[in-house]
Parts: structure tokens; sequence; C-alpha cells
């Protein structure tokens, strides 16, 4: 049996981004501070995965 190619974590990690990631499309009133936390996380989560 072949080993996965993504990790659980990596998975998990991904599935995290492109939640923020639509949230942050469809929100647009969100407010300025929350906006900021979701987008350093998404910051966060891109170099993770390297994607930064």
């Amino acid at each position: 049996m072949d080993s996965p190619t993504v990790t659980c974590g990596e998975f998990r990690s991904g599935r995290r981004l492109l939640a923020l990631k639509l949230q942050l499309a469809d929100d647009k009133d969100l407010d300025p501070r929350r906006r900021a936390e979701i987008e350093a996380e998404v910051a966060s989560l891109e170099r993770e995965l390297g994607m930064d």
C-alpha cells in the first residue's frame, strides 16, 4: 500500500486555509480587527504549507 502524499495535518491545515479564505471573501462587513486576525492566520497557514 502506498503512503499518502499529504499528511493528515497538512490536509486539515489546507481545509482550514480554504475555510478562512472563503470567510474573508463572503463576509464583506467583517470587523476590521477580526479580518486582520483571519488574514494573519491565513499567512501563517500558507507559510506552514509552503505556499508563501
